[in-house]
């Protein structure tokens, strides 16, 4: 191995280290966030479901749950994302760049953002006929999709093929030499 090469790979495992940690820290972050939110709701007294703003009596019991599972399943999927994450920066600290696992860890991540969406919809469809009575708020669902999840996703899946291409390459030139 070339000494490059060596210092290269020992600047990656030190900095997917450092970024293993980070994103560690994150979800303890994201989890006490998330306690915080559900104990102490902000503002006090309102309830947001799927970007519709429900205050006092308009605060059913369907309204608070579907706000509770919105609020709980939106965590799992941002700690699902953290996990993979925290995977392939492990994966990358051992020293292994171009693998299946990784490539696996990348289309996880992918697919688990990609659901962010179906869970805003169903957020949704679920308290359709709470938010047809809020006249005034119907302006507030539109700017609450998570697109950038979408986007994320997408971007994420290319990603995997990438590094699928990459992957499949170098066992090609494993074979050669």
């Amino acid at each position: 191995m070339l000494a490059m090469t060596a210092n290269r790979l020992s600047a990656i495992r030190r900095a997917s280290r450092a970024l293993r940690f980070f994103f560690i820290f994150l979800g303890a972050i994201l989890v006490l966030g998330t306690l915080n939110n559900l104990t102490h709701p902000f503002p006090s007294g309102v309830r947001t479901v799927a970007g519709v703003a429900f205050q006092g009596a308009a605060i059913t019991t369907k309204v608070q749950a579907l706000w509770l599972i919105q609020v709980v399943a939106g965590a799992a999927l941002n700690l699902k994302v953290l996990y993979h994450l925290i995977r392939l920066m492990g994966l990358f600290a051992k020293g292994q760049l171009f693998t299946a696992q990784n490539v696996s860890q990348i289309r996880q991540i992918a697919l688990t953002m990609m659901c962010a969406p179906a869970l805003w919809l169903v957020v949704l469809l679920a308290a359709w006929p709470q938010i047809s009575a809020m006249e005034d708020q119907w302006v507030k669902i539109m700017p609450s999709f998570p697109g950038g999840a979408l986007i994320g996703g997408g971007v994420f899946l290319l990603a995997s093929r990438i590094m699928n291409e990459g992957r499949e390459l170098r066992d090609e030139q494993d074979l050669v030499v």
